[in-house]
């Protein structure tokens, strides 16, 4: 053979493999979507090895601008085009205000980004991004994380949360999603022509495509978790009792949610003072409602966010307001949680240790009196979110709000009383983490567990321990609102301008393989390597992983099982029927009440008082501190049987 041949065959050797090579870096990962068209993923990695792809920008709904603003999502048709459909970036967040970031939030959300907030924002803003591992799928596909933002309904953009890490580590897919906020997504006009609950509305929409898409991404459709923190939580929630939600998903991940407060919706009525100021702000007709709306969709979509930044948007209850569409959310939740109306799904649940810390980080240095009345004011002013503005429910009872009160400042103040900043901080951080959060994360695995659903239930502890991360937070703040997401999203790895304390990225596997196992398997320690052991949530054992240094589980001595008793059977409960008072009765008074009366009501109560009074009597003096495990008999029936008694009506006045 001559030496021309030679070099020719070692030359078309060389070209196959340069083609070859070629060919696998310009792999193209394009998906047919039926009814809209194709669309090319975006190969994203790190260190040039871990890598990822990208489905930027589809969207799941009809832009909701013109005639589709204040109103439900239109999904038939879906929107479609003819080329590939080659996003390299995220769409515009929906519309929102600077105002309406809390001062709380901002030390957490600049950890993820340099962006201002908002930015990049559009009424155009109804598309979901999918984020798939660049790996084979298993036989029956990769579980599939839907992620719902938090941002009290107000705030919150899909481009902050980067999914790499949780993807590339963990294999499941990721999907974030737009959704209406504020105005846009929550005001109605109390009735037909605008009835609300159009950024939930959306979200069902999103899940709606997923489950009916995801399996051309590598995804099993019958292997999706609902992920939401906050009023993300709060969300996933009312999917639970929402029929048209209740089938697109098959377990749920609820982080830091107050999903059965009172607080947590809003009704109609609540709307007639910004309804007014809207008509007279933009000059348009009242009534007829059908040319109000109409002049109000015509307005700058930012200038209405703007004259509405100081409204607390939320979930509405939407029954009777629309005679040609079903409500989304006709109750409160726990309503609907009492009567077992919803999916009965696997749960992982849980809270940070401070959850709202950092809004009290200015107590010490306000101009307030520490004594018994500021006391009062300051949990008077806690409890008064969790008060309806209408005194008459929808079951027609109504009451009084002293008695409310007085049940709080009985139930928190200690023994001895120490009006200082530092108690007045602490109380406020106890009474607001009890009520707001724990006591709706207890509700809701207490309900699973009892559909012997696996219910696995945790308290975050474990404060970051990398210094700048925690340079804006006071030494005694614990883990305060979001920063738990810091482990769960793998922020550790997301900046290679970031130095981190080894810790935290060990934390953050640990997390991550948790969080992912149960999108996997509905148990957390399934599979995984870690020596710990997390122990399902049951009646018998309701027991959570305290997330700290050793994630060993509660006990009495580090969980207060009582509050959550507190809040969840007896105070605020049904209607508030129960008027708590701040007094001391005697035995003798229970047994001659009981005599008296002779009454069904008057014995259950009184068995259930003694129930309470078997878990907490200690046999010590007369002193005792509510909070702790130690009340005594006479503080029970007190706090809990003869209000009963006198709403009832059985008894005129406490003997």
């Amino acid at each position: 053979m001559t030496r021309i041949s030679i070099a020719f065959q070692w030359n078309i050797k060389c070209l196959c493999i340069f083609i070859i090579f070629y060919c696998s870096l310009a792999k193209e990962y394009i998906v047919d979507i039926p009814y809209q068209g194709k669309i090319k993923g975006e190969e994203l990695s790190k260190f040039r090895i871990q890598k990822i792809i990208a489905y930027y920008g589809i969207p799941y709904a009809q832009p909701p601008v013109g005639s589709l603003r204040f109103a439900a999502p239109v999904t038939d048709p879906l929107p479609s085009w003819d080329n590939i459909k080659n996003d390299t970036d995220f769409q515009p967040s929906c519309l929102q205000g600077k105002e309406d970031y809390k001062e709380s939030e901002l030390p957490f959300l600049q950890l993820l980004t340099d962006v201002q907030f908002p930015s990049n924002i559009s009424e155009d803003c109804l598309y979901l991004n999918i984020f798939v591992p660049n790996f084979s799928p298993p036989s029956q596909g990769f579980a599939t994380i839907i992620w719902i933002h938090p941002g009290n309904f107000t705030t919150g953009m899909s481009q902050i949360w980067n999914p790499h890490t949780l993807v590339y580590r963990q294999r499941v897919i990721i999907v974030t999603f737009g959704w209406r906020l504020n105005i846009m997504g929550f005001f109605t006009t109390m009735d037909g022509e605008a009835s609300g609950n159009y950024g939930l509305m959306d979200q069902q929409a999103a899940m709606l495509w997923v489950k009916n898409n995801i399996n051309l991404f590598g995804g099993n459709e019958n292997n999706i978790c609902l992920m939401g923190y906050g009023t993300g939580a709060i969300s996933v929630g009312i999917h639970m009792i929402n029929s048209g939600s209740r089938t697109l998903f098959h377990k749920a991940i609820v982080m830091s949610g107050n999903m059965f407060q009172l607080s947590a919706v809003r009704y109609p009525e609540e709307d007639k003072e910004i309804i007014d100021r809207l008509a007279k702000d933009f000059g348009c007709i009242r009534k007829p409602t059908s040319l109000f709306i109409d002049c109000l969709r015509r307005v700058d979509g930012n200038l209405l966010v703007q004259q509405t930044s100081n409204v607390n948007w939320r979930p509405l209850i939407d029954k009777d307001l629309s005679n040609s569409t079903s409500p989304f959310l006709s109750e409160p939740l726990k309503d609907f949680f009492d009567r077992d109306e919803y999916v009965k799904i696997p749960i992982l649940t849980g809270y940070t240790n401070m959850e709202q810390a950092l809004e009290f980080n200015d107590l010490e240095n306000s101009s307030t009196t520490f004594n018994a009345e500021s006391f009062r004011q300051l949990l008077s002013d806690l409890v008064s979110d969790d008060i309806p503005n209408i005194n008459v429910t929808e079951n027609g009872c109504s009451y009084n709000y002293d008695h409310i009160i007085d049940s709080v400042v009985f139930f928190y103040t200690p023994t001895v009383p120490n009006y200082n900043s530092e108690s007045f901080r602490k109380t406020a951080i106890d009474l607001m983490l009890e009520k707001t959060y724990g006591s709706s994360t207890i509700y809701l695995a207490s309900k699973l567990s009892k559909e012997n659903q696996p219910t696995f239930v945790y308290r975050f502890d474990m404060k970051p321990s990398t210094s700048a991360v925690i340079k804006n937070i006071p030494q005694w703040v614990g883990v305060p609102h979001l920063f738990d997401l810091i482990y769960i999203w793998g922020v550790p790895y997301w900046r290679p301008d970031q130095e981190w304390d080894y810790r935290d990225k060990r934390i953050s596997d640990t997390i991550m393989s948790f969080w992912t196992n149960f999108a996997k398997f509905s148990n957390p320690t399934q599979g995984t390597t870690y020596p710990i052991k997390w122990e399902a949530y049951t009646t018998e054992k309701p027991g959570l992983l305290i997330i700290d240094n050793t994630f060993n589980m509660s006990s009495p001595a580090n969980l207060n099982y009582k509050a959550f008793t507190f809040w969840n059977e007896h105070c605020l409960e049904s209607c508030l029927r129960m008027y708590l008072i701040q007094a001391r009765v005697t035995f003798q008074a229970i047994d001659l009440a009981v005599v008296a009366l002779d009454s069904p009501i008057v014995a259950a109560l009184t068995l259930y008082s003694n129930y309470l009074i078997y878990e907490s009597f200690d046999g010590e003096d007369s002193s005792f501190y509510p909070r702790d495990n130690h009340l005594h008999d006479r503080d029970w029936v007190a706090l809990f049987v003869f209000p009963a008694l006198l709403q009832q009506g059985l008894i005129q006045e406490f003997p």
